[in-house]
């Protein structure tokens, strides 16, 4: 048989086998068959066609087989159940000396707590504030010490406190960053406020009922604190610390581990927050059910964090942390077109690229930066100069005063510029990384659409318009791309987007889901107790007056803020122009169509 008759024969077995194997849930069974037919047409081809095309081809379809039906077969038991039973007690003892550290950092503030509340009566006020104090010894007066755990129905306050814990615990594991100093901060702070809460009541003679109170979810909740700030203390100690390894592939390693050390512990902040929310607020139970949950508690936390990992470790059957798979710094980025990537590989190969254009973009995206934030100071001049806006504030509420489109108009032509400008600056870089040719004068175009889409949210009223706009952002930088790559019209690349991310809506959002975790990351970054004390600093240190101060103060928080920005925004650009071509394969296979055409069109 002729090959091209060969190839016409099967081409569409084969693509419908290409298009089986891009399915997250597989039939075992018609993998298996599957495999025996592809083996079959590849002996086939060996004996015919050694020197063709088409055993490469067929070569690879089968190990690609071959990896899905026995490689990936140790892989079926449930991830979510090996991570509770292998993965996170193994992560637990590699990290035991960090959260001994933890440990003994919070003990040693919880003392410096109690000893400062001894011997300074008003420390209590300075750590917990006037409002609460006031509010608490209130409700001592009253024969209720414990009612600020009332002051709000069960739902309201559940969801309050888990979004707050989980916030904590976030905040201290990424302070960690800055060479584990941060997480250690967060430790001590929250310790010296434990210790001095505790002996508030102590001093009062309600010692043992405010006991069995706040460590009724104390144990859980502190604890697992505890365990974000040893998380926060291994992020930071594999940057500072690389061993043997590349700093950059230390903190790799440092970062998974620390990660999976946070996620271990949100299950545990929920549950206290419910404890909290739901029970503790019963301050007439009986002591001895409030200490049997508290000793439950801590026999939780004892057996899962501390007997289990070092049980696994003494009969050897503690699991080793499957690291070695991280990619290297010097990993070259594969070819766009033609693959179907997962999430992980889409955002792997997005930070592959960044790490590439980020030295030359930096430079001109600083320069925006600044040009941005002296036209922003202008427009905002009124609040700045009332000391309306507060360097310690959270970072949305600062950022709120760049979005208030309806107070101040001129700011959406501002913002609309400066994203026009990292559309622009991080496009231009780009097409070094994929096959076509773009003019500048398109990518302007692209950036300006983009921009102007991402930024119309904000002209409506509060939480709506943020709601619309991570709708929309998505939506705004595909299209942004998929106008350059295929110079349609912005509206028809919004149409091309909607008819390609239908096939594969999950990846899109998956992979948006992680985005935002990262620019969550970033605003938490932002406002790290590091950057609350800007105006003390330059207080303390230079003699300036207090408005001197303040303004310093905001501009240096400014340029943090734009900045960061300015560096974060090119990675979801990034990330969406190369999930482009993930769903234009799943979607259309047109390079596959296009490889399977060509075997029949090659000289023998």
């Amino acid at each position: 048989m002729k090959e091209t008759k060969f190839i016409e024969q099967n081409k569409e077995k084969w693509l419908k086998f290409e298009q089986l194997l891009r399915l997250n849930r597989r039939d075992p069974d018609k993998l298996s068959d599957l495999f025996i037919q592809i083996t079959d047409d590849l002996s086939y081809a060996r004996t015919n066609y050694p020197n063709r095309s088409i055993r490469v081809y067929l070569n690879n379809l089968a190990q690609q087989l071959f990896y899905n039906i026995y490689k990936n077969k140790k892989e079926s038991r449930n991830k979510f159940v090996n991570f509770w039973k292998e993965d996170l007690p193994s992560v637990v003892f590699h990290c035991r000396y960090e959260l001994l550290t933890a440990l003994a950092v919070f003990l040693l503030a919880f003392a410096i707590g109690v000893v400062s509340s001894v011997y300074d009566p008003e420390f209590a006020r300075s750590i917990l504030g006037d409002n609460y104090v006031d509010m608490t010894v209130k409700n001592i007066e009253e024969g209720d010490p414990m009612g600020v755990y009332k002051s709000s129905n069960e739902v309201d306050m559940f969801l309050g406190i888990t979004l707050n814990n989980v916030r904590v615990a976030f905040l201290t594991f990424i302070t960690g960053i800055l060479a584990s100093l941060g997480a250690v901060i967060v430790l001590v702070y929250n310790g010296i406020m434990v210790g001095t809460f505790q002996y508030f009541f102590i001093e009062r003679g309600l010692g043992m009922e405010s006991f069995l109170s706040i460590w009724l979810h104390g144990t859980l909740e502190i604890s697992s604190i505890v365990i974000a700030g040893a998380a926060g203390i291994v992020l930071g100690r594999g940057f500072v610390f690389p061993g043997t390894h590349s700093r950059v592939r230390a903190f790799q390693l440092s970062a998974r581990r620390g990660l999976k050390l946070l996620i271990g512990i949100v299950p545990i902040l929920v549950f206290a927050a419910l404890i909290e929310s739901f029970v503790t607020r019963y301050t007439g139970l009986p002591d001895f059910i409030k200490l049997a949950l508290i000793l439950v508690s801590l026999l939780f936390m004892v057996f899962y964090f501390i007997w289990i990992p070092y049980s696994k470790h003494r009969n050897g059957t503690l699991q080793p942390l499957k690291e070695t798979h991280l990619q290297s710094r010097n990993l070259k980025v594969p070819q766009l077109e033609g693959r179907v990537r997962k999430v992980n590989e889409i955002f792997r190969d997005s930070i592959l690229i960044y790490q590439r254009i980020v030295k030359p973009y930096f430079k001109p995206a600083l320069l925006l930066s600044l040009v941005y934030l002296g036209g922003a100071a202008v427009v905002l001049w009124e609040p700045v100069s009332n000391n309306i806006i507060h360097v310690n504030s959270w970072f949305f509420k600062k950022l709120s005063f760049l979005i208030d489109y309806q107070e101040f108009p001129l700011l959406f032509v501002i913002n609309s510029i400066f994203f026009a400008g990292v559309v622009y600056l991080t496009l231009i870089q780009f097409p070094g990384y994929h096959n076509i040719e773009v003019s500048k004068r398109r990518i302007w175009m692209a950036g300006i659409c983009g921009s102007v889409l991402i930024n119309i949210p904000f002209f409506a009223n509060g939480f709506i318009s943020f709601l619309i706009w991570i709708l929309i952002m998505p939506v705004a930088l595909f299209s942004a791309f998929i106008y350059i790559r295929e110079r349609l019209s912005f509206i028809g690349a919004m149409n091309r987007l909607s008819k390609l991310s239908g096939a594969a809506l999950g990846r899109v959002l998956g992979f948006y889901v992680l985005l935002i975790f990262i620019g969550i990351t970033f605003f938490i970054l932002t406002d790290t107790p590091f950057f609350a004390f800007y105006i003390e600093f330059i207080e303390a240190n230079f003699v300036l007056e207090p408005d001197t101060a303040y303004y310093t103060g905001l501009i240096i928080n400014g340029i943090v803020m734009v900045l960061g920005i300015a560096l974060v925004m090119p990675l979801f650009l990034l990330g969406f122009s190369i999930q482009y071509y993930t769903l234009e394969e799943i979607k259309e296979a047109t390079w596959l169509k296009e490889q399977i055409a060509m075997f029949g069109k090659k000289e023998r």
